[in-house]
C-alpha cells in the first residue's frame, strides 16, 4: 500500500461509519463486549479485543457519532490525519487539528465529539510491552515524553497522563505515521516486526517535537478556563514548582506556556513568581508580627540581602520602612 491508496482507504466509509452516518448514534466495534464496567462508572476498553498477539495496533476512528467518555487499559496516540476534532480529556476540552497528536496513558477518561467527512482521526494503540521493548536497556533521558514513558511502564503509580503535540507541517511525524498505517492496513510477514521497531523512532520524534515547540495554535482557541486554572494554581502555589513542572501539569510545552503567560500577564514566569512572593511578603509584614527574617523565609528567600534588594525594587522602600509606613486600610497589592 502506498500513501495514495492509504488516503483512499481512510476517506472511504467503513461498515460502522455507514450505520453512524445514517443514525448519528455510536456503534461499538465488538457490540460493547470490549467495554468493562468500572467503579467510577466510566467503561474501560480492553486491549485483548484490539491487539491479538501483537503489541501495536492501528485503527481509524469511526466518524459521524459521539464517542462517549471511556478509558483504556492500553496506551493510545491520537493522530489527526485530516480536519479537526474536539475531545474532552480528563475533564479538559482539547482541540486537535490536522497534524496534531495526543499521547494518552492508560486510564485517561476521554470522549470525542462527532467527526464529519473530512475529519480523519487515526488511533495508534500500544501495549505497555511495546514501550518496554522499545527501551530494553535504558530509558530516554529528560523531558515530558521520557517522563511519560517511565510513568506508563510503572505499575506502582496512578496512570492518567496525556500530552498534546502540535508539530506544524514540517515534522517527520507525518510521514512516519503514514508509513506505519500502510504497514498495518496492508501487512506482510514482516509488518508486525517493522511496526514494533517503529515505536522507538516515533517516540523520539515526539520528543523532538516537544523540545522544538513548533506549536502554532493561536491563543484565542485556548479555552479561557484553562488559562484561569493555570493562573489560579500559580497564585495558590507561588514558586512551588518550575515552569517545566507547571507545563507538564497542564499539558503544554514549557516554552509555549511561558509565551502564553507573558502574553496574558505581561510578565515572564520567573518575574510573575517573584512578584507573587513579594506581594505575599508585603501582606505578612502588614498583617502579622513575624520578623523580616521569618517573612523572607516563608516567601522562599534564603538570602536576606537578596530579599531586601528585590523588596525595595518592588515597593520603593525597605521591608522595615514598609511595615512602619502609615496605612489607611488593609494592604491590597
Amino acid at each position: 500500500m502506498n500513501h495514495l491508496q492509504l488516503e483512499e482507504l481512510l476517506r472511504g466509509l467503513d461498515a460502522v461509519e455507514r450505520i453512524q452516518l445514517r443514525t448519528r448514534e455510536n456503534v461499538n466495534d465488538f457490540d460493547g463486549g470490549e467495554l468493562a464496567d468500572e467503579p467510577d462508572g466510566i467503561p474501560r476498553m480492553q486491549g485483548k479485543y484490539f491487539f491479538g498477539n501483537d503489541s501495536v495496533s492501528v485503527h481509524k476512528h469511526h466518524r459521524f457519532a459521539v464517542m462517549p467518555v471511556h478509558k483504556h487499559d492500553f496506551i493510545e496516540l491520537n493522530y489527526m490525519y485530516s480536519g479537526s476534532c474536539e475531545q474532552r480529556i480528563d475533564g479538559r476540552q482539547v482541540t486537535l487539528r490536522q497534524g496534531d497528536a495526543c499521547l494518552m496513558d492508560r486510564n485517561v477518561p476521554h470522549g470525542i465529539a462527532p467527526l464529519e467527512e473530512n475529519d480523519i482521526l487515526v488511533n495508534l494503540l500500544l501495549r505497555k510491552e511495546a514501550l518496554a521493548s522499545a527501551y530494553p536497556d535504558r530509558m530516554p533521558e529528560g523531558g515530558a515524553v521520557a517522563s511519560f514513558i517511565a510513568h506508563a511502564l510503572s505499575e506502582r503509580q496512578r496512570h492518567g497522563r496525556y500530552i498534546v503535540f502540535r508539530p506544524g507541517p514540517y515534522a517527520k511525524l507525518h510521514g512516519l505515521m503514514r508509513d506505519m498505517m500502510c504497514e498495518f492496513f496492508d501487512p506482510d510477514g514482516h509488518s508486525a516486526d517493522l511496526l514494533r521497531h517503529c515505536v522507538p523512532i516515533l517516540l523520539i520524534e515526539l520528543m523532538r517535537i516537544y523540545d522544538l515547540d513548533l506549536n502554532y495554535e493561536p491563543e484565542p482557541s485556548l479555552p479561557q478556563g484553562v488559562i484561569r486554572d493555570v493562573l489560579l494554581y500559580m497564585e495558590e502555589n507561588p514558586g512551588s514548582c518550575t515552569l517545566a513542572e507547571l507545563a507538564e501539569r497542564f499539558h503544554f510545552s514549557p516554552k509555549y506556556l511561558g509565551s502564553l503567560l507573558k502574553s496574558r500577564t505581561g510578565l515572564t514566569y520567573t518575574d510573575w513568581v517573584q512578584r507573587q512572593r513579594l506581594n505575599r511578603a508585603a501582606r505578612l509584614l502588614m498583617e502579622t508580627d513575624a520578623s523580616v527574617d521569618e517573612v523572607a523565609r516563608q516567601c522562599g528567600y534564603e538570602s536576606l540581602g537578596f530579599f531586601y534588594r528585590k523588596f525595595k525594587a518592588r515597593f520603593g522602600r525597605t521591608p522595615h520602612d514598609f511595615r512602619n509606613a502609615p496605612r489607611s486600610g488593609p494592604y491590597n497589592p
